[in-house]
Order: C-alpha cells, then structure tokens, then sequence
C-alpha cells in the first residue's frame, strides 16, 4: 500500500448486477458517499440503492421548452396584431393556428439547448478520470459490474475498505494511485 504517492480510489469487480446492486447497498449503509457503480446497462433499482438524486437537467429543459414556446407566440402575436397588422383572406390579426410550427420549433430548439446546457453545467465535465489509469475498469463496458471508492470519501481507508469490498463479494480488487 505504501507504494503509492498518491492513492486516487479503489475498485471492485462483481460477478453479476444482482452483487453490485447488493454491494451499492451496502457501501451506503456504511455511510460510504463517494462511489460510483459502473455497468454495460442500466441496473433497474442502480439510482436508489447508491443515493443518486434525481437530475434536474429535465426542469431545466422544461423550463426552456416554456421560455421558447412563449416568446415564440408572443413575438408573432406582437408582429401579426400590433407592429404589422394584415388582414390575409378575412382570418383575424391574431390567429394562432398559423404560429403552431414555429412555436413547437422554437420549444423545442430552446428545450434541447437547455438539456445539453444543463447537463454539462452540472455534470462537472472531466476529460480525464482516475478510473481510466486502471486495468480493472476496462472491463465495465463489456461484461464487468464495477464499484469504485474514490480516496476523497471521508470514509475512505485502504486496508479497510479493501476488505469491506472483498467481503461484499468484490474481486480483482486494484488499488489506484500515482507510484
């Protein structure tokens, strides 16, 4: 352990994503906070069992969507009754059957800008992770269930927490640091 300058985290491989549900469980009944579990696919019951709350990139969307929708009839109301009023085949100034499209467009251009906005704002985007300095976590996106503890979590301890994850099943169980 002591060859490390600096240790970044542990991980952990599990057999099947019934033990690394069972093993986020457990990391956060042992009041464990910094862990992330990583899977080829979405583990049903992933979110809660590690504590992840709920995003807020989709009110962030909505709240565009509605920014987007509104400006976009107001501004051809606004053009079509006041600022240049024309009376086309008898229909009144304010005919809002004619602003659907670009009212739909304009929500949804302003709700996907808001998305990709609002994911990278609170996604804290890192080009480079300690993870991928590790051979074990290589695996994950093929046919590896991956627990890794980062060495910021109060909780953290090398020894321990080796033999916490070796407990709960883990195995090929790689210390990350900088030697």
């Amino acid at each position: 352990m002591n060859e490390y300058k600096k240790i970044w985290g542990i991980v952990a491989e599990f057999d099947n994503p019934e033990s690394l549900l069972s093993a986020a469980k457990s990391l956060r009944s042992e009041s464990y906070k910094k862990f992330e579990c990583h899977s080829p696919f979405p583990i049903h019951g992933m979110d809660e069992a590690a504590g992840e709350k709920r995003s807020k990139v989709s009110l962030v969307a909505g709240i565009m969507a509605i920014i987007g929708g509104v400006s976009a009839l107001v501004l051809q109301g606004w053009s079509s009754t006041i600022a240049y009023p024309l009376v086309i085949s008898g229909k009144p100034f304010f005919s809002y059957q004619a602003f659907f499209p670009v009212t739909f467009a304009l929500a949804v251009l302003l709700a996907a800008l808001g998305a990709l906005l609002g994911l990278f704002r609170m996604m804290d985007l890192k080009f480079h992770h300690w993870l991928f300095n590790s051979d074990t976590f290589s695996k994950f996106s093929d046919d590896g269930f991956i627990v890794s503890v980062e060495s910021g979590d109060p909780k953290f301890d090398p020894e321990k927490t080796t033999e916490f994850l070796k407990s709960l099943g883990g195995s090929n169980i790689e210390i990350v640091g900088v030697k």
